[in-house]
């Protein structure tokens, strides 16, 4: 979740119990003798009673079943309570820091399991797979710039020009509006899935990218935003997009904004000048704002036609959204 700070996301195991719970092989094990067809003779109330006795058996099962998933037939090896659960524990023991996450408003949608953390007013969209293993939280932005858990009614517009990171057909039909961090761990894991989205959809999908730097958990943050505005001047902004992205891991300084400018090829005094006199800040500041008044409050915020999609979730969870706005 975000920060304070979800920047290791762990994956949610399974039960212990599912090792000790496998056939072990016998080593004495001796396959039963087939009986002879003539030999095979059945009372037939004993064959009445073993049917009754299986029939008790199964519902019992069923009714166990039923129960542990919530009111819900499923042979997932944890009840959605269980996941979230699971999920709610690991925040609270592992990442929040005098901070109590709750969970509400649990759903499933798009297979997954879909529920709210709340952190003190605040509530954010989370989803969980049925099997409890895969965390999808937002990159939680507990302090800072903050719009009090106050979300728009309805979805929000924005006005697109030609000054703004467009990738894809700029006359598309749908457009995400991303609110992104360089130095944010879950904004680098959403980055396959929107190239998955913008691949899958070609001409039908446009990306809109703008800046949301978190700096008070992410000190570099700022200054990454306004490196990539520097490259764009030069005309390389969705290639130190990327190189950005890729580095993340290596972390940040603005001695290597300058080196990866120099490895993109960019002329080194031109963007030097740029970056030192903090040209673009003002810019990145605007985008903080924009997006703090439209209902973002962590990282990444994606706007699908302007109905907010909060997190690092799956594509499944854009592909529904998209497929409904294209087949109306």
């Amino acid at each position: 979740m975000q920060e304070n700070q979800l920047n290791n996301s762990g994956n949610m195991t399974g039960s212990d119990s599912e090792q000790s719970m496998r056939a072990q092989p016998q080593s004495n094990y001796e396959p039963p003798k087939m009986l002879e067809p003539h030999k095979m003779r059945f009372n037939k109330n004993f064959i009445i009673i073993a049917i009754a006795v299986a029939v008790v058996i199964i519902t019992g099962v069923l009714i166990f079943i039923n129960s542990s998933s919530g009111g819900m037939f499923s042979f997932s090896p944890v009840s959605r309570q269980e996941a979230v659960d699971n999920a709610i524990d690991y925040l609270n023991n592992n990442l929040l820091q005098g901070q109590k996450a709750t969970a509400s408003n649990i759903t499933e949608e798009s297979g997954i399991i879909k529920f709210k953390v709340n952190i003190d007013t605040n509530s954010y969209d989370s989803y969980i797979t049925k099997d409890g293993k895969l965390f999808f939280p937002q990159a939680y932005l507990l302090t800072g710039p903050s719009n009090s858990g106050v979300q728009p009614e309805g979805n929000v517009s924005f006005n697109i020009t030609s000054d703004n990171h467009i990738k894809g057909n700029i006359n598309a039909p749908v457009t995400l509006v991303e609110f992104s961090d360089f130095e944010c761990p879950f904004c680098e894991r959403h980055v396959p899935t929107i190239e998955r989205i913008l691949s899958e959809y070609k001409d039908t999908v446009r990306l809109v990218y703008k800046h949301y730097p978190l700096s008070n958990i992410h000190p570099n943050a700022q200054k990454a935003a306004e490196a990539s505005e520097c490259s764009s001047e030069q005309g390389k902004f969705w290639e130190y997009h990327d190189l950005l992205f890729a580095n993340q891991k290596s972390g940040f300084s603005v001695v290597k904004f300058k080196q990866w400018a120099v490895q993109l090829g960019l002329n080194a005094n031109q963007f030097n000048n740029c970056l030192d006199s903090s040209k673009y800040e003002k810019k990145v500041k605007d985008d903080l704002a924009e997006g703090s008044a439209k209902g973002v409050d962590g990282t990444p915020a994606t706007f699908v036609n302007g109905e907010l999609v909060s997190g690092s979730v799956p594509f499944e969870v854009f592909k529904e959204k998209i497929d409904k706005i294209i087949n109306k």
